[in-house]
């Protein structure tokens, strides 16, 4: 008996019980074809968007959970178009804590005083062809932080400022899921506020000799797990899936680690230096191959800027796309849907790699 893996090109031969795999190259190619799974994360009016990103391919789009009638006036059109519509939550929004806690200073990460200096020379000009700044990704510079303020999850009042905001994404109704997004250190690193480095020290002296990184790593973990295992105790049927972002320096590609549904960690990103297709072909495989390590649930999906300045020719992107495939992953995320959709050229690539006959998307499940 043979059966047919939709996410691999490997045919699973089933004798007596055993289960062998057989690579199908020319099989395996259609296969990933008719696999492909866009996502897009981004904004902009649902009017002008549906539509458009339907006739490109997007079976799925990421948006702010913020205005709420944005949000159902996406999943209202998604539905005419076949496009499943995810609520986005962070830890930089500051107005969900303000709303939680409105008579509360809001506990922000802390950084070092080298790392703050980073931040106010990098704010000054983060232009991107100027200081080769990366804006939460695999930073170039020796020293570089993101800018954009986050909120410390090592306060349990976070995980409660989380929860609501999952909680408002899956009351509207036909919403497919939550997307979680700016959810990791903004120094890439670790948090140095107080608390966080009470927390640590209780860790180390229960567990002398590790690392810090390694308590970093494992409580940003379980903050994602905590709230991907909450969303679907509020809605069994919902689906989580995440971006990798900002950046953790010591391990890039740990989303494996989430139990979520689809795990989006960059592939190919904004700026340059553009990463190397040999490099993104590499990455595509580790998130496609490793998918599965610590947790049966997830997808791999890799992730591709598009979007900010410089802006990517035709016939990068269309080689940035091809080394993801080859690297064997089939759902493509990009951020961000919008500048692709108002982007002829761009528009047209995606279109070629994931478009279907008469605008109709594939199904995603």
């Amino acid at each position: 008996m043979i059966l047919l893996d939709r996410h691999s090109p490997t045919a699973i031969i089933l004798l007596g019980g055993m289960a062998l795999g057989l690579c199908l190259p020319a099989a395996g190619a259609a296969l990933r074809a008719e696999a492909r799974i866009l996502t897009g994360w981004g904004g902009g009016k649902a009017e002008e968007m549906v539509p458009k990103a339907a006739r490109i391919g997007f079976v799925e789009l990421v948006v702010d959970r913020q205005p709420a009638a944005n949000l159902a006036r996406y999943v209202e059109l998604g539905k005419q178009h076949h496009i499943d519509i995810y609520g986005c939550l962070s830890l930089g929004d500051l107005a969900a804590w303000k709303q939680t806690y409105p008579d509360s200073v809001p506990p922000l990460q802390v950084m070092s005083a080298a790392e703050e200096e980073a931040r106010k020379r990098i704010q000054a000009d983060p232009t991107p062809d100027k200081s080769r700044y990366q804006f939460g990704g695999e930073p170039v510079n020796e020293t570089e932080v993101l800018v954009t303020p986050l909120l410390c999850f090592h306060d349990p009042r976070v995980m409660e400022v989380c929860k609501r905001q999952i909680e408002e994404v899956l009351k509207v109704p036909g919403v497919k899921g939550v997307a979680f997004d700016f959810i990791g250190y903004q120094n890439y690193r670790c948090c140095r506020c107080p608390r966080s480095q009470t927390l640590l020290a209780a860790h180390l002296q229960k567990h002398p000799g590790e690392s810090p990184e390694r308590f970093a790593i494992e409580t940003l973990v379980d903050f994602n797990n905590h709230l991907a295992a909450y969303a679907r105790a509020v809605n069994p049927t919902a689906q989580v899936i995440t971006h990798v972002y900002p950046t953790f320096l010591s391990e890039p590609l740990y989303g494996n680690r989430l139990d979520v549904d689809v795990c989006a960690q960059t592939a190919a990103w904004f700026f340059e230096p553009f990463w190397s297709t040999q490099k993104i072909r590499d990455y595509a495989r580790t998130i496609t191959n490793e998918a599965h390590r610590y947790h049966s649930r997830p997808h791999g999906a890799a992730l591709i800027g598009y979007g900010r300045q410089p802006v990517k020719s035709a016939e990068r992107l269309t080689a940035e796309l091809q080394a993801i495939l080859d690297g064997g992953c089939v759902r493509v995320h990009v951020s961000s849907f919008d500048d692709v959709v108002t982007t002829p050229e761009a528009a047209d690539v995606f279109r070629k790699f994931f478009g279907k006959a008469g605008g109709q998307p594939t199904e995603t499940h």
